[in-house]
């Protein structure tokens, strides 16, 4: 019998997004980024990272509201044919 090999990694979803930001700020990340050798990219992951773990608490989980129809659906208490069978 063969080995089973390892599952291969769930593939990780990725989106691109545009960010306009004035000349001088472009030229300041660019010297931070040749001071700290490292990519603009990596910078903005990193400061994007820091901040939504520092007010993750501000995100507010939405719960989605159940119509009345749908809360009456297994409601067999009220139901005045449940007894008949039909």
């Amino acid at each position: 019998m063969p080995k089973r090999g390892k599952r291969k990694p769930r593939k990780i979803k990725y989106y691109k997004k545009n960010l306009k930001i004035p000349e001088t700020q472009n030229k300041l990340l660019r010297q931070f980024c040749k001071i700290h050798k490292t990519t603009e990219n990596k910078v903005f992951r990193k400061a994007l990272r820091e901040f939504l773990q520092r007010n993750v608490h501000l995100v507010g989980h939405t719960h989605q509201e159940v119509s009345p129809n749908q809360l009456t659906l297994f409601d067999f208490m009220n139901d005045d044919s449940a007894g008949t069978g039909t």
